[in-house]
């Protein structure tokens, strides 16, 4: 049976980060089974789980991904995955917007609201809006809302963390807001 890993690659951008990564782990015998990668402010970040066959140790893997990407000065890390991959408690998946004022502090204060009602963040994604005076931030997090919580807790909770720092917020259930949405 082959066992997983999780991969994590960061560093600054340029183009072919994701080519050396991949043929690398494919000339180890590897199967790259999910990604995800982002770009943010010229910094590149990404994170796979990764098939490995029987034979290849963590340490070869992570020697040679070292290795590849050496020239291109990136930081690897190579973790081994525990146990077979189960989901999270079930929920409901919401979209949950906030807008405003960028100020330190925002993001810890949403982030606690949310885990405090045990909901999961699935996604993130917090951008400064270019060509706004005031460095206006948006936050858009995908939350999985445990069942017997209901929205409307979610929302409040999340809106009274966000009042202070003068924050808008809103929240729908994800297939709601994707039909809202739809180009």
């Amino acid at each position: 049976m082959e066992k997983k890993f999780a991969v994590s690659v960061m560093g600054h951008d340029r183009p072919g980060i994701l080519a050396v990564v991949a043929e690398t782990l494919f000339a180890l015998g590897c199967n790259i089974e999910d990604v995800s990668q982002t770009i943010l402010q010229g910094e590149f970040a990404a994170i796979m789980i990764v098939a490995r066959p029987a034979g290849l140790t963590l340490e070869t893997a992570e020697a040679a991904l070292r290795r590849a990407v050496a020239p291109m000065d990136l930081g690897v890390f190579v973790r081994p995955l525990a146990g077979a991959w189960q989901p999270a408690e079930l929920g409901e998946p919401f979209v949950l917007t906030t807008r405003g004022v960028d100020r330190p502090g925002t993001i810890a204060a949403v982030t606690r609201a949310i885990a405090d009602l045990g909901c999961n963040v699935t996604q993130f994604r917090a951008v400064l809006v270019p060509g706004t005076a005031a460095e206006e931030m948006v936050m858009i997090f995908e939350i999985d809302v445990p069942y017997g919580v209901h929205h409307r807790t979610v929302r409040a909770a999340v809106a009274a963390a966000c009042q202070p720092l003068g924050m808008e917020v809103s929240l729908q259930h994800r297939d709601v807001f994707e039909n809202i949405h739809r180009v």
